[in-house]
Order: structure tokens, then C-alpha cells, then sequence
């Protein structure tokens, strides 16, 4: 049985199975409802909405659900000063606004795309990296991650964007700059290791970003595999499958150290 990967199918089989799962309900003259085929921590279907502003422009937005969703878990944004630094910094590198409890982006029509796109990618982001409330995780696992560079003295840029081949832009937590013969690295963190929703958003970001990258590239996603406790737990077989089959090369944060001599050269 022939298992090798085709990219090209694999992406036409996935931007294919988004757009066919993809909703648009017309609620009133201003208002577009829009279904996502991604799901938050109750297994229910996000949806964003399209709002027609006096200018001519459009707001998408959440409605309040990434901060109501944390907050129905007993994770308060608002509460701790370290938490709200951390979503505001997050959001801004989406280019993302909140106000009281909404994420939203306003743009021109021509550029709604690109917004609804910016503004799913940040909710996904921020609903991951916050779902994990404190019994599970002492520290939030992009710190950790950025921890683990710093003592390693691994020099990195945060929060870096590329413009994919579909035009959308695709942003990566980490960089690390490649020179010669050393490659790029370009680095997404998963808080929640067994999150398949958020995986596949990543291996959009990738595949799209991949297309575009004029030097050698590697891809890496650090998944967040240990409790409070710094005990290791189970991480999804198929999430892990999903990343190496497209060339991700998965980093469980209890083996990071195994990477560090390769992510520092």
C-alpha cells in the first residue's frame, strides 16, 4: 500500500474541505453570519460575524466568544496582569483589537479575506494558549518555550508574518534566521498538544507559507507534552502524524533539550 503524501493534493483536499464547511447566513442588511469548521473546548462550531460599518468599511468579529469561552473555564483575562500583557502582545501580532470582551479587525471590503483569515487564526491562538487553566499549567507554554531559548542562547525573532501563496498571511511564534547553508527555522507552539483543530490551522500556516520561502526552510511546533507538575503526559498519535508526514518536525517540550545544539547553529 502506496502511504507517501502528495502536498499539492493535500492542500486541494484541505482549503476544498473548508470552503465546503464554510457558512455564510445572511442575518440582516449589515450583519453576515459566517460558520468555521473549527470547534472551541465544548466541541461547538465557531462562528464569526461580518458587520457592515457607516464608512464603507467591515468589522469581523467574535462577538465575545474567545473571552467568554476562557472565562466559562474559569480562566479570567482581565484579572491577572500577566495574562493581559501576554493576549494583548498575542493579538497585536495578528493585528487584532479587543474591546471588552470582542476580538475584531476593520478593513476595507477588498481586504476581508485577509481579516476574517488574521482574526480565526488569533482566536485559535489565544483560545489554545489559554485553555489550560492553572491546575494543569504553571506557566504559559509560549514562556516556557521562549525560556528555553534564552537559556540556550538561541537568538529568535518573535512573532514574524508571511504572506502565503493565497495571498492570507501566516504568522509563526518564532524565527530563528538561517545564513548559507543553515536554514530558516520557523516555529508555531501548541499549548495544547492534542488540540487536531489547531493543528490543521498550523499545517494551513505551513503549507502556505512553505510555497513562498525563497531559502531553505525547516518547520518546527514545540507541543506543550508536561503537566504542573513537569510530568510528562500523552500527546495525539494522529497530531503528531499530521506534522511529520508534512515535514514538521515535532519538538515535545520534555525532549527539547535533544534540539538544541540543531536550533542554535
Amino acid at each position: 500500500m502506496d502511504v507517501s503524501l502528495n502536498a499539492e493534493r493535500l492542500s486541494e483536499q484541505y482549503f476544498s474541505w473548508y470552503k465546503n464547511n464554510t457558512d455564510f447566513k445572511q442575518v440582516n442588511k449589515n450583519i453576515i453570519q459566517i460558520n468555521l469548521p473549527f470547534t472551541d473546548n465544548f466541541a461547538d462550531e465557531l462562528t464569526i460575524y461580518a458587520v457592515s460599518l457607516p464608512d464603507g468599511r467591515i468589522k469581523v468579529t467574535d462577538d465575545g466568544w474567545t473571552v467568554n469561552n476562557l472565562e466559562s473555564v474559569g480562566v479570567s483575562i482581565s484579572h491577572s496582569p500577566t495574562r493581559k500583557k501576554l493576549f494583548e502582545t498575542q493579538l497585536r501580532a495578528y493585528g487584532v483589537t479587543s474591546t471588552a470582551s470582542e476580538l475584531s479587525i476593520t478593513a476595507d471590503v477588498a481586504h476581508f479575506s485577509e481579516a476574517k483569515h488574521r482574526l480565526l487564526q488569533g482566536m485559535l491562538f489565544v483560545n489554545d494558549m489559554f485553555m489550560l487553566k492553572k491546575q494543569y499549567t504553571t506557566n504559559y507554554f509560549i514562556d516556557d518555550v521562549n525560556s528555553f531559548f534564552e537559556e540556550n542562547n538561541i537568538r529568535t525573532i518573535k512573532n514574524v508574518s508571511y504572506m502565503g501563496s493565497s495571498g492570507l498571511s501566516h504568522k509563526f511564534e518564532f524565527s530563528i534566521p538561517g545564513i548559507r547553508n543553515i536554514p530558516t527555522r520557523l516555529i508555531k507552539t501548541m499549548t495544547n498538544a492534542n488540540n487536531s483543530m489547531f493543528a490543521m490551522a498550523i499545517l494551513a500556516n505551513v503549507e502556505q507559507t512553505e510555497k513562498i520561502m525563497q531559502q531553505r526552510t525547516r518547520f518546527y511546533v514545540f507541543l506543550n507534552d508536561l503537566n504542573r507538575e513537569k510530568q510528562q503526559h500523552s500527546v495525539s498519535q494522529d497530531v503528531v502524524n499530521l506534522f511529520e508526514q508534512n515535514r514538521i518536525k515535532v519538538v515535545r517540550f520534555s525532549e527539547r533539550e535533544s534540539y538544541t545544539a540543531e536550533l542554535a547553529e
